[in-house]
């Protein structure tokens, strides 16, 4: 894995009397090698505070799986959006066995952003009132509830399938491409909307998908992965 397979996109919602819109502008990773947390976070910090963000979305999990979900192998929210990799108990309970670098990573980079009280996720009842928000996403699940078919995945997917897709969802939801030009670009816009929407307080359009976030033995478990709740 490199930087350059970090897919970073900021999506805005605005409203100017009844006329809404949403506009999205990729970025590139500025950091070079193999991702670290510690230089990720730091670096999205920076963007967050640059661009006023009030709500984060990361792909990926942001904990482990509580050991009362009825489920064996995963949390309740990756059942529900029907994630193909399952979250199971710490240290190494994942599946596929090749997501666990993936999987720890991302749990490290939700801790890591976490460290600080401005931060919080969806549903924890210690957040700070006025926190801002850092949530797991899943672009997958954002295609389907926008009602498109899901953009295929990375190895099999050509430029011009990235650009039929990006077209299919600026047709579907009027959104405004800039400069997204790579699969892992479209995918952070996708993962993003949602978000936008919770920022803007449009939490109608907001599906929480899960169970609400815990601590226990020194790790997050469950919670939500945010993803649109109608279609436009």
């Amino acid at each position: 894995m490199d930087y350059r397979d970090i897919g970073v996109a900021l999506v805005t919602y605005d409203r100017a009397g009844q006329q809404e819109s949403l506009s999205a502008r990729a970025f590139d990773v500025p950091l070079s090698g193999r991702p670290s947390v510690a230089p990720l976070a730091a670096w999205l910090r920076e963007m967050v505070d640059a661009h006023a963000v009030r709500c984060l979305c990361i792909d990926g999990p942001l904990g482990w799986r509580s050991p009362d979900t009825d489920s064996p192998h995963c949390r309740l929210s990756e059942r529900v959006v029907r994630a193909p990799g399952k979250t199971g108990l710490p240290p190494d309970g994942v599946k596929p066995r090749t997501y666990l670098g993936f999987t720890t990573f991302s749990i490290a980079l939700f801790e890591a952003l976490l460290e600080s009280a401005d931060w919080a996720l969806p549903g924890d009842p210690a957040a700070a009132p006025h926190a801002r928000v850092v949530t797991e996403s899943f672009p997958t699940a954002g295609w389907r509830a926008l009602g498109l078919s899901p953009l295929m995945a990375k190895g099999r997917a050509s430029v011009a399938d990235v650009q039929e897709a990006g077209a299919r969802l600026q047709a579907r939801t009027g959104i405004t491409l800039e400069q997204v030009r790579t699969h892992d670009q479209l995918q952070a816009v996708v993962g993003g909307i949602a978000g936008a929407w919770w920022a803007a307080g449009r939490t109608e359009q907001v599906q929480l998908a899960g169970a609400p976030p815990f601590r226990l033995a020194g790790s997050w478990r469950e919670g939500y992965i945010m993803i649109p709740a109608v279609t436009p």
